[in-house]
């Protein structure tokens, strides 16, 4: 089997550092990434769920129907 000259080619060598950081970042950055979109959704499912609680009820607190 031939060994193929990438170098010919006008392709460039990296390292082991290079490729880890090359689009998108590290293992760890992946990872703070994905806990930062999951936590981002569990906050805005919060935010509309109290929202629409305090749509419904905050006319019932106000009358003095509601819990509190």
């Amino acid at each position: 089997m031939k060994k193929l000259e990438l170098n010919k080619m006008d392709v460039q060598e990296m390292s082991k550092t290079e490729m880890l950081n090359t689009e998108g970042g590290s293992l760890l950055g992946g990872v703070v990434d994905l806990l930062n979109g999951l936590f981002g959704g569990v906050n805005t499912l919060l935010t509309n769920v109290v929202g629409t609680l305090n749509k419904l009820l905050g006319p019932l607190i106000n009358i003095g129907i509601g819990p509190l």
